[in-house]
C-alpha cells in the first residue's frame, strides 16, 4: 500500500518535534507499505514556537521522501506548485494527516478525489485550534472540513477521542484510538522490576520530565510535596523551559532547595538513566496529546501519576497500572502519601501490571493496530 502522510510533526535530521509518528511511518515501512511524507511548514507558526526552519525541498530518511514545505500561512498558496512535477495524489492508496495543518493541507490537496480514502488524526492542538475563539472561526472551520471529509477520525488518546465526538457531529462513528507505543527494548528485565518492587528508596526518589512551560503544571507537583506528610524523599526535575525561574523562586519560598534538584535540558538517554533510580514518576500536565514519558517512566519501573481526563488516562488506569488525578495541589499531596505508604505487594502488582501493559502494546504492535483499524473503516484491502 502506498500511504501519504502529511503533517509538520514529522522530524527531519533529528529535530526537536516528537518521535511518534516517525515510529509509525517507520513501522508501516518495514512491514511492507511504501510511506511519503509531506511536511507544510508554516513558518510565523514555526518561529512561535521555536522550531528549526529547514530549507524547502526533499529529505530522505530511512528510505522515506520527506517534501519539506515552507510558506507563510495555510491556506494562501497552491501546494501542488511546491510539490515536484511527477507528484500525483492519484498514486497513493491512502492519506493520513496529523495535526491541524496537516488537515488543511491534506484536504486542499486531496481536493474532491473521493476515491482516495482519508484518514485525519486528533491531536491537543486540534482541539484547541476547534474551541480557542481565536482560532475556531476560519481554523477550526476547515478542521470541521477536514473531519467531514475524512473516512476515519484517529484520535491519539481515549480523552481525545471523547473530546472530538463531542465537538464534531461527523466523529462518532468513525473515530477510533490510535495511542503511542514505545519500543520493547527499552523495557527494563522482569528482575528489574523485582528488585525495585522489593525494596523503596530511602530518601524516596520522586521525578518529572517536560518542557517548563506553565500546562505542565511542575508547580503544583512542588506544592503538593511540601503539603505531604512525606519528608524524606528528593524530587529531580529533568527539563527546562520558561518557568524555570518561577519554579525555582517557588521552591526558595517554600524552603525545598536541599529536597528539589533542577537537572535541566538532559538527553533522553540520560533521561532513563535517571529514571531507573526513580520510585515515582508525577506529571499532572494539561493538553497533552498522549504523553510518552509516562510510558518510558513506567519502563524503568517507576509508579506513574498522570492527569485525569487527559493525555494518557484510559491507558494509565487508576490503582491497576498507575494512577491519575487532578492537577490540584491537596488531592495530588495526599496521593503522593498513599503511594509512600503503601505496601511493596501492592506496588509490585502496579508496575508489573503497567510493565505488561507496554509489552503489549508496543510501538510495532499499536502501529499495526492503527492500519489494521484504517483498512475496517475505509474497506481498504
Amino acid at each position: 500500500m502506498k500511504i501519504l502522510l502529511v503533517t509538520d510533526l514529522y522530524p527531519i535530521e533529528n529535530g526537536s518535534e516528537p518521535q511518534t509518528i516517525k515510529e509509525f511511518a517507520k513501522n508501516w515501512q518495514q512491514s511492507g507499505h511504501q510511506v511519503d511524507v509531506i511536511r507544510p511548514n508554516f513558518m510565523f507558526n514555526t518561529y512561535l514556537r521555536k522550531r528549526k526552519i529547514y530549507p524547502e525541498g526533499t529529505y530522505y530518511e530511512d528510505d522515506i521522501i520527506i517534501y519539506n514545505i515552507n510558506c507563510i500561512t495555510p491556506f494562501w498558496f497552491n501546494i501542488k506548485n511546491k510539490l515536484p512535477k511527477d507528484f500525483q495524489i492519484s498514486n497513493y492508496d491512502l492519506v493520513i494527516s496529523h495535526m491541524p495543518s496537516g488537515a488543511i493541507v491534506a484536504t486542499k490537496l486531496i481536493g474532491r478525489c473521493a476515491g482516495i480514502p482519508y484518514v485525519s488524526s486528533v491531536h491537543a492542538s486540534d482541539i484547541k485550534v476547534m474551541t480557542d475563539p481565536i482560532y475556531k472561526p476560519y481554523f477550526g472551520k476547515k478542521l470541521f472540513e477536514a473531519y467531514k471529509r475524512a473516512d476515519a477520525i484517529s484520535a491519539r488518546s481515549y480523552s481525545l477521542a471523547l473530546k472530538i465526538k463531542k465537538l464534531s457531529p461527523y466523529a462518532s462513528k468513525k473515530t477510533f484510538i490510535a495511542p503511542s507505543g514505545i519500543s520493547p527494548d527499552i523495557v527494563e528485565p522482569m528482575e528489574f522490576f523485582e528488585q525495585k518492587a522489593a525494596v523503596r528508596n530511602e530518601p524516596f526518589v520522586i521525578s518529572t520530565a517536560a518542557k517548563l512551560i506553565k500546562r505542565k503544571n511542575v508547580n503544583i507537583i512542588i506544592k503538593a510535596l511540601h503539603k505531604a506528610k512525606i519528608d524524606n524523599y528528593v524530587f529531580r526535575i529533568m527539563g527546562n523551559g520558561p518557568e524555570m525561574p518561577k519554579l525555582k523562586k517557588l521552591v526558595r519560598r517554600l524552603g525545598m532547595q536541599e529536597k528539589v534538584i533542577f537537572e535541566g535540558n538532559i538527553p533522553n538517554n540520560e533521561v532513563l538513566i535517571k529514571l531507573r533510580l526513580s520510585d515515582l514518576f508525577i506529571l499532572v500536565s494539561t493538553g497533552e496529546t498522549f504523553g510518552m514519558a509516562y510510558l518510558e517512566a513506567g519502563s524503568r519501573g517507576n509508579v506513574v501519576i498522570a492527569t485525569e481526563n487527559d493525555g494518557v488516562a484510559g491507558f494509565i488506569k487508576y490503582n491497576l497500572n498507575g494512577f491519575t488525578c487532578k492537577p490540584n495541589v491537596e488531592e495530588l499531596a495526599n496521593l503522593i502519601d498513599d503511594i509512600y505508604e503503601m505496601p511493596r505487594s501492592e506496588i509490585r502488582r502496579i508496575i508489573l501490571t503497567l510493565r505488561k501493559d507496554l509489552l503489549t502494546n508496543d510501538s510495532k504492535t499499536v502501529s499495526q493496530r492503527y492500519l489494521d483499524k484504517i483498512k475496517s473503516l475505509t474497506g481498504i484491502k
